[in-house]
């Protein structure tokens, strides 16, 4: 007969074992198992002392050493042992044990974890992984770049902020829905429920690590546990000292400021700030954008990368030119007032992980895009050149470039209007070909302009009966007149020609740097586009197919 307590005894072991496989096999944000580090011990019956894990799978931490995941099977790389292999098949073969570190051939592990770091299976205790030794080599495989970095094996009471960073924004129509509303009923006497149609945004974003000065970026923080709750961001200075000292605060354009201004001569007084406080779930809340729930458990703001909204703010850009990298990097810091919350970033201030983007590489970083020629236009903008002030410069200095026929006068009289010579001296000051003796519609060109009664050539006996547009070629069209950044644009029914420097919000105007542009040089909007050039020494560069978006009255100015 069956001893009554060994039976109950083994039902007893039975229940613990079934309670145990379902712990290990169960999905559950908290792990169950005791779970492997970096320079955990590892055990090999064949290798003459314990070897040591090397964690290469992930950057997640705890107390400063990182989790093992399955992506730590990589032979030697990650499992390391010293002294020699003992496996028999090395004497079967008449080979002496070869050094351990030489043959690891590992298969996939077994009996993982069920929490996941950074796309990747934990290891436990109880993960074990077969060895075959055979001659090879190994390198680390690469990190999975996960969207964001997250652990399931954290405390998920306690509220987090777990990335920030900056995208690339674009919107796009998306498709209407009805929304209800209550609107009054006079022959009724009271509200009732009516459907309208809404209209939706949708939105891609494109996570960036660089973007030019005066464009725009959406700044977004990834949190957890705090829906409805604010955080406050600033963004710092990075390695160098550019636009500002290290780790201090950049001042920037918060485009809700822009959205919010009814009269566009208020554009210019916007001021740029250097914190900015967001909702968590603000686009995630609203009707109004069609894949609000990419934005869940996300605060997000749209910047402008600069400090005024309705034209390049230039004293950063010499910054910028002026720095060893030509570019200025820069970090984000995230705060929260809730009493308890976590930060998985980098350390910052009152030991807070409240940073990122500062590690090492992954600095967000500024630059400037403008070309040489519009780098000499801004000075002269910078230093207000005007026909009342400057008179004599534009005389004696925009009228003297690759000019036969050299006006005398600053003002728009007498074959003196000087928006052609202003782009000529600009080409010529940083280096590039300008049009010969220009008129505003000769930069049309990509040959070179002869005048009619000047001679084309030194040896001729006398002037050109007409004018004739000849090599050498100065300069290269832009298919479709598009305007690019830094292109060079006849205007105005082919009486004015000027720089493009930027687009309004929606696309439809262009803002123009030159000169003459009422009877001064300053940004401007014009019509009746006709060609857009670049001068033939240029290499048109993919960021000048972008244009930054500049927030002013459209004013159009007289030539």
């Amino acid at each position: 007969m069956e001893d009554q307590k060994t039976s109950a005894h083994d039902q007893k072991l039975s229940e613990k074992r079934a309670e145990k496989e379902q712990k290990s096999n169960e999905d559950s944000p908290s792990e169950k198992r005791e779970m492997v580090m970096h320079g955990a011990q590892l055990k090999c019956p064949y290798a003459q002392a314990p070897g040591e894990m090397k964690v290469t799978s992930n950057e997640i931490k705890l107390q400063d050493q990182p989790f093992a995941t399955k992506g730590d099977g990589n032979n030697m790389v990650n499992l390391q042992f010293k002294g020699n292999c003992g496996h028999p098949k090395w004497p079967a073969r008449n080979m002496s044990p070869p050094p351990c570190m030489s043959v690891i051939k590992l298969s996939p592990w077994d009996n993982l974890g069920t929490s996941i770091i950074q796309e990747q299976t934990v290891l436990v205790k109880e993960s074990f992984i077969n060895c075959d030794p055979e001659f090879n080599a190994a390198a680390p495989s690469p990190i999975p770049q996960a969207a964001s970095i997250k652990s399931e094996i954290q405390n998920t009471e306690i509220p987090k902020i777990i990335d920030a960073y900056f995208v690339k924004w674009i919107s796009e129509k998306g498709t209407p829905v009805e929304k209800e509303e209550q609107v009054y009923n006079k022959k009724l006497g009271k509200k009732v429920p009516v459907k309208k149609k809404v209209e939706t945004t949708k939105i891609s974003t494109e996570k960036i690590s660089e973007r030019g000065l005066s464009y725009q970026v959406a700044l977004i923080v990834e949190t957890e546990g705090l829906s409805g709750k604010k955080v406050k961001v600033k963004i710092k200075s990075g390695k160098n000292k550019v636009l500002t000292d290290v780790d201090s605060e950049v001042s920037l354009i918060d485009l809700k400021d822009v959205e919010k201004v009814t009269d566009a001569t208020k554009y210019a007084g916007i001021k740029a700030k250097t914190e900015f406080e967001i909702e968590v779930d603000n686009f995630a809340n609203d009707p109004t954008v069609e894949n609000s729930a990419q934005f869940k458990n996300k605060a997000v703001i749209k910047l402008m990368l600069n400090q005024r909204a309705d034209d390049l703010s230039f004293d950063l850009a010499k910054l910028i030119t002026a720095s060893s990298d030509k570019e200025a990097s820069v970090y984000i810091e995230v705060t929260s007032d809730e009493p308890k919350i976590e930060y998985l970033g980098k350390e910052g201030k009152n030991n807070l992980k409240n940073t990122f983007l500062n590690d090492g590489a992954t600095y967000f970083k500024i630059k400037y895009f403008e070309q040489p020629w519009i780098v000499k236009a801004r000075e002269e903008q910078e230093l207000g050149v005007s026909e009342a002030t400057h008179c004599s410069k534009i005389i004696d200095e925009y009228h003297a470039i690759n000019r036969q026929n050299k006006p005398k006068a600053c003002a728009n009289t007498d074959n003196s209007s000087w928006c052609a010579s202003f782009v000529g001296w600009c080409l010529n000051k940083s280096g590039y070909s300008a049009q010969l003796d220009p008129g505003a519609y000769s930069y049309g060109h990509e040959n070179t302009r002869y005048r009619a009664g000047f001679k084309k050539n030194a040896t001729d006996k006398k002037g050109l009966e007409k004018e004739e547009f000849d090599e050498p070629t100065w300069g290269k069209l832009i298919t479709g007149n598009e305007p690019l950044l830094g292109s060079i644009c006849v205007l105005s029914n082919k009486h004015h020609v000027s720089m493009a420097v930027a687009k309004s919000n929606d696309g439809k105007t262009i803002y123009y740097l030159g000169g003459n542009q009422g009877n001064k040089v300053c940004v401007g909007t014009f019509g009746q586009r006709t060609s857009s050039i670049y001068p033939t020494e240029y290499t048109k560069k993919t960021e000048d197919d972008e244009l930054p978006i500049y927030y002013t009255k459209n004013e159009k100015l007289s030539f």
